[in-house]
């Protein structure tokens, strides 16, 4: 069966337009705290503004990626070229786990550092900007994610949202080098270290999922919906793979085996517009078509 006709230019422009907008985001944030990191003598405050440019890079990741995962299905990739942007939610991923070991060391490391950062206004001032920033850019990203189905932006939104952690953190530090209370700093990053390796764990197996082609959607609802169209005796050896939002599918059914050919074909197109029509994130059908009686027939499966 042909697949389905996606506008993928508009994704892909959507896709862009939203990096764009949060790399520039990133970038900002990332320079006023490193600057102001450095100037005050805050650590915390600085290593955060280095992620910030991590952030920044898994931007520009997901250009590359959004210039090539949407593009349609060629000779070399007749199944399309989503899995580009499976491959980068996977970097995602490691890039969390990667943030979360840093977190952690750095926590280790602080008790050996002598002396506390000179918290002023201005630090307050940036991280409470950049804490902002975070909200926005984590909302907008996943908004725009499920309106553009991009698992990309969904991914990023998350690893965004677990910059506004480690922002809170920082935030901690602040309070805590007013207090003198040297050991607040290195408890909250274990725990702020937990939550990101958490999300982590739930990009690379969404990841994962995909690469080793788990089941997307329940065979027998897709069983029941191709069973209603007429014509059909029996259906079975139902299966789905891809990505929740590009869903592939094939099933076999078993026709009257007096059936012309012309019938036979449009009720394989009747199956394939009735299993879009219910999911529209199936983008492309196969019908193996069975004459009923035909030699070397399966038996009957339930």
């Amino acid at each position: 069966m042909p697949m389905r006709a996606i506008d993928t230019n508009v994704q892909s422009s959507g896709v862009q337009r939203v990096l764009w907008i949060t790399l520039a985001l990133n970038l900002a944030v990332s320079a006023g705290k490193i600057i102001v990191g450095r100037l005050t003598g805050s650590l915390a405050m600085e290593a955060d503004g280095y992620h910030s440019l991590v952030d920044g890079s898994n931007n520009i990741i997901g250009l590359i990626v959004a210039t090539f995962a949407f593009r349609p299905p060629d000779r070399g990739h007749p199944y399309g070229h989503r899995k580009f942007e499976t491959a980068a939610t996977g970097l995602i991923g490691m890039a969390l786990l990667t943030l979360a070991w840093e977190v952690v060391s750095g926590a280790l490391e602080r008790p050996a550092i002598l002396g506390m950062p000179l918290i002023g206004p201005v630090n307050w001032l940036v991280m409470l900007g950049t804490i902002g920033v975070n909200l926005f850019v984590s909302r907008y990203e996943a908004r725009e994610g499920r309106r553009l189905k991009s698992a990309f932006l969904v991914a990023d939104a998350a690893h965004t949202r677990a910059d506004l952690y480690v922002s809170l953190g920082v935030v901690g530090s602040f309070v805590a080098a007013r207090l003198d209370l040297g050991w607040a700093d290195p408890m909250v990053a274990v725990a702020i270290a937990a939550i990101i390796a958490w999300q982590a764990g739930q990009i690379l197996r969404s990841a994962f999922h995909v690469i080793t082609d788990r089941a997307v959607l329940p065979p027998e609802v897709l069983q029941a919906l191709a069973s209603a169209v007429p014509g059909i005796l029996r259906v079975h050896d139902v299966r789905t793979r891809g990505r929740r939002d590009a869903i592939f599918v094939d099933l076999t059914v078993h026709l009257d085996g007096g059936m012309t050919l012309r019938a036979a074909h449009d009720v394989a197109d009747r199956i394939e517009t009735v299993l879009q029509e219910a999911h529209p994130e199936i983008v492309d059908v196969v019908v193996h078509l069975e004459p009923e009686g035909h030699a070397g027939t399966a038996p009957p499966k339930d």
